[in-house]
Order: C-alpha cells, then structure tokens, then sequence
C-alpha cells in the first residue's frame, strides 16, 4: 500500500526527490548569479561601463520574480510536475540564446526570458514537498533544497568564472542550456503524476487573503532581505570590497568557496533545528546572520577576517529561508501553493534590488550595515507574525464533539 502525506496525497520517495530538487536548484536558481563575476568581460563584449553590465543579473531576476508570481495559479491548473518540468525545459532553449546578444538591451532581453521561465521552480518545488513528504521530514527535505538554491549565489559566481575565464563568457550559457533540459526530464521522471482533473474535481483552494494576512505579510517582507541581502553582498565585494579581492579573480574565487561549507553545516543540522518551531527558529537565525554581518562591516582590508564572517553570514541565511518557507505553508494551509507563489516573487524580487544597491550605496561598509539592519527588522517582522498567528489560533473556535453514534445493529447484543 503507498504512503501517503498531507491529505492523502502519495508520498513522493524521498531520496530521489530532494536530490533531484536539490541539483535542479544548482542550475536553475544559479543562473541568476551567474554573471557577476562576468561583469568585466560582459562589459567589453557589449561595450558598456562594467557596473551597467549589472543589469544582465537585475533583468533575470525581476523576470524571475514576475514567473514566480504566476506559477502557483498556473500548477493549481496544470499541476506542479507539469508546469515545472515545462519551465525547465524552456529555460533550456531561452538560455541557449543568450550567447547571440550583441549589447546590453538584448543580453537583459533574453536574461529576463530566461528569468521568466526560471520563476516556476522555488513555488513548485516547495510547494511539492509540502504536500508529498511526510511533516516530520519536510524541514530536512526544504533546509537542503533551499541550501541548494542558496549554494547558487557561490557556485553560480564560481562556475561562470572557471567557465569564462577558460572558454569565454558565451560558454557559460552553451553548457548551462543542455544541463537544464536533462534537469527538466529528470523532474518528468521522478516527481509523481499530477491528479488527473474532471469536471467534478473540486479546483484547488486559493485565497483572496493570501496577500492581507497579518500571519503572512510579516514573512512575505522578511523575504525580501533573504536571497537580497547575498547578492547584495557578494555584489558589493565584486565591486568595493577590499583592493586585493577586486583586482585578483583567483582571490574572489577562494572567498566565494569558502561560504559553501557553511550551507553543508545548515543540510548537517536541519534535523535538529527542525524540532524548534519555524517562528523562532528563524528569528534566532536572522540575529545570528545581522551579526555576523555587522562584523563584515569591522574587518577593514582583511580577506580572511572577511571570510570568516561571511561564513557565518552564509551560515544564518541558510537556515532562516526553510524556517520563514515552513511558517508560510503553516500558516497558508490549502492556499500553500499562492501564498509560496507570492514568495517566490518577494524571494527573487529581493535578488533583483540586491544587485543594484551596491550601486546605490558605494561604500562597502556602509552597505554591508544596511544590510545587516534590515536583518535586524527582520527579527521585529517574525515577532508580528508570531503574534498574529497566535491571535487567530486563540480565536479558533473548539471544534464541538459529535454525539456518540448509536450501536450498529451488526454489533448489537441481539443476534
């Protein structure tokens, strides 16, 4: 007999899915990091100033935001395994076109085509597991995906780099597009069958006040600091760290490398931290990453005192995003996949903000403290949300016992 998870549903094998979730995020969330530290040659190749070339990260990422958006009333249509194996597979081909932009205005064109398509994944993703993995499990199962997709901002940086410096800036799109469409089949193959739909099926549960719950609104303006505050500062780095990371790509290279530890830690303990409830886990979290990053602000030129703290930056990060994703399913319940929808688009909104505020705010340490305060308000908004989910649950009514069933008559004295 199948296992089952939230209302019945059957339960996805576990294994496969997260691994497969898990790679899928390398690739598709990567892409919107992939080009920072391409900026230079980007810059060359289409003759515009290095920071202008910064647009190629904001498009992919405003598109993303806007493909998030709309992904959860398109799986409650379609289904999750449909809409977001056919995202995939068509990123493939719209990243396969990147290479033949001849300027800026096209790159940002086809980077926000790209974007588009990319936008279904985090939604569906986490959406799927919330509904096919058993409860117990999920924070393990949402804290490696999401560390996956966190990974991005290192491995997306570090892959464009090797790949461009070796074979040019084209090469990073030519190997990511078949990657892609091997990842959209591998999702054909493993995620289950979406229900088939009739007449008589009940449409899926949305609702209308996803976007004013006071339980939600608080977790939804977190986000915004989530995936923004690394690109913010990885950006910042790129652009106004110290003078022997900005001028030695080796050196970027090692300090980018150097973060991916910090997210295997977060898969190692997501056990653990899965027993505190996702409210405080997350509030612990966000104070643990403001003040690893308010110590960024105080190494001056240090490198190594710089990577420590971005370690541990990288560190807290990590584990407030699968804590603020299991609060909002919580608190969603049947319009899980709207409420994930909207902060797929807060969540990739933020990555967009976060490459143009280093342009914004050119001194690193000043940045890098607005950073960190807006980690600090992060700390306010799970509060409000705590409150507000506990308001409505003291005013949930008891349910009233159902009357004792009379005896069946199969199971009477009388024979």
């Amino acid at each position: 007999m199948p296992n089952h998870s939230e209302k019945g549903a059957a339960q996805a094998p576990f294994a496969a899915t997260v691994i497969m979730m898990s790679v899928a995020a390398l690739l598709v969330v990567g892409q919107t990091f992939i080009t920072i530290p391409l900026m230079p040659e980007l810059g060359r190749a289409w003759e515009v100033p290095t920071k202008s070339a910064a647009w190629a990260t904001t498009a992919f990422a405003i598109a993303y935001a806007c493909g998030s958006l709309v992904s959860g009333p398109l799986s409650n249509r379609y289904g999750r395994r449909t809409v977001m194996s056919g995202s995939m597979a068509a990123m493939a081909v719209a990243t396969a076109l990147v290479p033949l932009a001849d300027g800026l205005g096209t790159a940002s064109a086809l980077r926000a085509l790209q974007g588009a398509m990319a936008g279904s994944f985090v939604p569906m993703s986490y959406a799927y597991l919330g509904e096919r993995l058993p409860k117990e499990r999920l924070p393990l199962a949402l804290t490696t995906v999401n560390c996956a997709a966190g990974a991005t901002v290192v491995v997306g940086q570090v892959e464009g780099q090797l790949i461009g410096t070796a074979l040019g800036w084209r090469w990073v799109f030519l190997i990511s597009a078949p990657l892609l469409a091997l990842a959209a089949l591998a999702a054909w193959k493993i995620m289950l069958p979406d229900p088939v739909r009739t007449a008589d099926t009940p449409k899926p549960a949305v609702s209308n006040g996803v976007l004013a719950s006071a339980a939600l609104l608080p977790l939804f303006a977190i986000t915004l600091a989530l995936v923004g505050s690394l690109t913010a500062v990885y950006t910042a780095v790129q652009l106004n760290g110290p003078a022997e990371l900005v001028g030695d790509p080796e050196a970027m290279l090692w300090l980018r490398a150097s973060a991916l530890p910090a997210m295997v830690i977060a898969v190692l303990i997501a056990s653990v931290l899965g027993r505190i409830p996702a409210l405080r886990r997350a509030s612990f979290s966000l104070a643990f990453a403001g003040v690893a990053l308010a110590a960024a602000a105080l190494t001056g030129d240090s490198t190594v005192l710089l990577g420590v703290t971005l370690f541990l930056f990288v560190l807290g990060i990590s584990t407030v995003g699968p804590a603020v994703v299991q609060a909002i399913g919580d608190s969603a319940g049947p319009s899980r996949a709207t409420a994930i929808a909207v902060y797929g688009f807060v969540l990739n909104l933020g990555s967009g903000v976060g490459a143009q505020l280093p342009l914004a705010i050119s001194d690193f340490t000043a940045m890098v403290l607005t950073v960190a305060a807006a980690l600090g308000i992060g700390i306010l908004l799970v509060a409000m949300a705590a409150r507000a989910a506990a308001g409505r649950t003291a005013a949930t009514p008891a349910p009233v016992p159902a009357p004792a069933a009379a005896p069946s008559p199969a199971y009477s004295d009388e024979r």
